[in-house]
């Protein structure tokens, strides 16, 4: 037959007929342990490779059931920081209301003569080189051209244009605004008005100041009172220069305004300052 001539299965039967025979024989002669000491020597490797191939096994497993427990963890972990982070957001937002209301609050009871409306901006619009900002109220809500705004800060400027719902304010230090305001300390008046070259500092310029009037560096300056649009005693600013005009032969000083114009999110209206206000 075809089979008995493959040379390697012949080998193979020939080592296991020698084997069977091998240990018959040593089995009656009670001699089994030298075949288990040979067998044993024989598939040690084999027993070694396979004790490596389940230990790497179990530390496969072990390792997946270490990477699921992260995930898990990471999964809660991220759950609890993005409930944290909406608890933080709710207190910022919380915080800052009631700022605003605390500040708001405490306008009325300084201003306790002027009818205050609070207001939202909802834009910053720009026109000929002139900014204006865009509030959520307008006539029906009692505001109209002329009327002056604030903040907590101090002077922001004056409604310039009014609809139902909506208006537009045009801020202090703009080249097209002024107001009559006086020094603190002394008591010297001028006239407070915008200045293009200062449209993105902050700054005002204090003109028609007596040639010795007595203005210095670090006095305070508010509103006057004197025309029909701003009422007196709103603060503006500190004077940070002052300077001698020897065409006019008056005193010349720039005003850092105390109000940050870019980052204003609610302004007040003073829609009345008269003694019926509230």
């Amino acid at each position: 037959m075809k089979i008995f001539k493959n040379k390697f299965f012949i080998i193979i039967l020939s080592i296991s007929i020698f084997l069977t025979i091998l240990t018959s024989t040593l089995s009656i002669m009670g001699l089994t342990d030298p075949i288990k000491n040979v067998l044993n020597t024989l598939t040690l490797p084999l027993r070694f490779a396979g004790q490596k191939v389940s230990e790497s096994i179990d530390g496969f497993k072990s390792y997946f059931t270490a990477v699921e427990k992260l995930q898990d963890e990471n999964e809660s972990l991220r759950a609890e920081i993005d409930r944290l982070e909406g608890e933080l957001v709710d207190k910022e937002a919380a915080k800052e209301e009631n700022e605003r209301l605390r500040d708001y609050l405490e306008m009325k009871d300084t201003f306790s003569d002027f009818k205050l409306t609070e207001a939202l901006v909802i834009g910053v619009e720009g026109e000929n080189h002139t900014t204006f900002l865009t509030l959520n109220k307008g006539q029906k809500d009692g505001i109209d051209v002329g009327m002056a705004v604030m903040v907590k800060d101090g002077l922001v400027g004056s409604v310039c244009d009014a609809g139902g719902n909506w208006s537009r304010v045009r801020v202090v230090n703009e080249a097209s605004a002024s107001a009559g305001v006086y020094v603190q300390r002394s008591g010297e008046s001028g006239v407070l008005c915008g200045d293009i070259a200062f449209k993105n500092t902050g700054y005002c310029t204090l003109k028609y100041l007596r040639e010795d009037a007595d203005v210095e560096n670090g006095d305070l300056v508010y509103t006057s009172g004197g025309g029909s649009v701003y009422p007196s005693g709103i603060f503006i600013g500190r004077v940070i220069e002052v300077k001698s005009d020897g065409f006019s032969r008056t005193k010349i000083a720039s005003v850092e305004c105390a109000v940050d114009f870019e980052n204003l999110k609610y302004v007040v209206v003073i829609t009345d300052f008269g003694a019926s206000g509230e």
